[in-house]
């Protein structure tokens, strides 16, 4: 899936876009500025030349006379004098100029021969008895053709670098004008899987938006601390409560179960109710754990053997991985210990085994491993099981979460389980993960750090 684009490059593609456009349109339009006010320089260039030059003429009793120090090529103009039949009479005409151009008069005009442009502009004066002379004025305007493609190929060089430098220039300042929003998503990110809602975001200097927003921010963790607080306060006080009651419930069922003057049918409803009660009775005791944990209550740690933990479990669980013909197997590296808290890694495996067991195959098979990995310390329960589909592996470890609501109240399942078990791991300071495929098995593969190792 491809990654959704950020709000800066988001922005900096859009200013970055209309600005090239604007740009390139200036620069389209500077272009053709400068094109037509150039060749119109240049018409009024060859016209004032061609009049200038028209003084060397006198004219006198239906003749004229053409000064001795006449220059027929003056700042870059060349004259040409014709008679009233386009006969060239003085003057010469540039390399490659077409000889053949008709005389308009009063008519500036560009004329093209190869690559070559040149201005030209015609002048008719009379004398005599309807006689006529012609004055034609030439300039090259190759030096204008020039100087705009030589500044055409240099943007198309420049334009996109400029673009780029645009481009590269406002994303930086845009992403230091955006930083604090980048602060505000890795410090939420970090309250949210942290669970500190204590943290509060660090407030900027610059009182604006974002002031404002790291304010609301903060103000909304403050009531989500302090709703949160309430709902443990609340969750321990009320599994607290009522362990006494459920347990009374359960003494008082074994009791009766006892009592030889009950019928059979009346001691299968008990132990209906004992079933019930001591399902109640986990669930209160793994809401109460919960509770505490997350009320940072402090465990004491001691050095635990995860071998003899995990055969204590194995052994534990064995009769109900019998039931379902299912085989247990242990793999460990030698000398697999840790400082942990032993009733919560145990509770740990057990719920880990237990839910491989109950989600298992008929003939099925679980393997339990654990190594030394470098700075780590791995364990794993895989399971050749029904498995989890993908789209329900994200939430198998909120509370009270079941992917199948059936089969987990038939083996007496809470919706604890792995909710307790990823709580035990962070105690630890550990991680833990899942794979699996439909059908084919699920991995739980969880690590420790080896600094907590004794």
């Amino acid at each position: 899936m491809m990654k959704q684009m950020t709000i800066k490059k988001k922005i900096t593609l859009w200013y970055t876009g209309i600005i090239a456009l604007i740009l390139g349109m200036v620069l389209g339009f500077m272009f053709y500025f400068v094109d037509k006010v150039g060749i119109s320089a240049t018409e009024e260039e060859v016209s004032t030349a061609v009049t200038g030059f028209s003084s060397n003429f006198q004219f006198q009793d239906g003749t004229y006379y053409l000064s001795e120090d006449t220059k027929f090529y003056e700042d870059g103009v060349m004259f040409c004098v014709y008679d009233d039949n386009g006969k060239l009479l003085y003057g010469t005409m540039p390399e490659k100029f077409p000889k053949q151009t008709m005389l308009k008069s009063h008519t500036p005009r560009v004329i093209k021969s190869g690559s070559s442009k040149w201005m030209v502009y015609d002048s008719v004066y009379t004398y005599g008895q309807n006689k006529v002379i012609w004055i034609r004025g030439i300039t090259s305007i190759h030096a204008i053709e020039v100087f705009m493609i030589t500044s055409q190929k240099m943007m198309l060089v420049l334009y996109p670098l400029f673009i780029l430098l645009i481009g590269m220039t406002g994303y930086f300042m845009l992403k230091r004008a955006l930083k604090q929003v980048d602060r505000i998503c890795d410090q939420v990110e970090t309250i949210s899987y942290g669970k500190d809602l204590a943290k509060r975001l660090p407030l900027p200097k610059a009182r604006d938006e974002l002031y404002e927003l790291s304010q609301k921010f903060n103000q909304m963790f403050e009531r989500l601390e302090q709703s949160f607080e309430k709902e443990q306060q609340f969750t321990a006080d009320v599994s607290h409560e009522l362990r006494t009651p459920v347990t009374v419930i359960i003494s008082q069922c074994e009791y009766l179960i006892e009592d030889p003057t009950l019928e059979k049918e009346e001691k299968e409803e008990i132990m209906i109710i004992l079933r019930q009660a001591r399902r109640m009775s986990k669930l209160i005791s793994e809401m109460l754990m919960i509770a505490r944990g997350e009320m940072k209550e402090s465990y004491d740690m001691e050095e635990v053997d995860l071998g003899l933990l995990t055969e204590v479990v194995v052994e534990e669980l064995q009769e109900q991985a019998n039931k379902k013909k299912i085989q247990i197997s242990v793999s460990n590296d030698l000398d697999i210990k840790m400082m942990g808290n032993h009733t919560l890694l145990l509770r740990m495996m057990m719920n880990l085994v237990q839910n491989a067991i109950s989600y298992g195959k008929e003939h099925g098979h679980i393997e339990i491993l654990w190594k030394n990995q470098g700075e780590l310390i791995i364990g794993e329960v895989k399971d050749d099981g029904i498995g989890i589909d993908q789209k329900h592996l994200p939430k198998i470890w909120d509370r009270f979460y079941r992917v199948d609501k059936s089969r987990s109240r038939e083996n007496g399942g809470t919706g604890l389980g792995l909710s307790m078990v990823r709580f035990i791991v962070a105690v630890h300071g550990g991680k833990i993960r899942v794979e699996s495929k439909k059908g084919e098995g699920t991995s739980f593969i969880f690590q420790f750090p080896k600094e907590s190792i004794k």
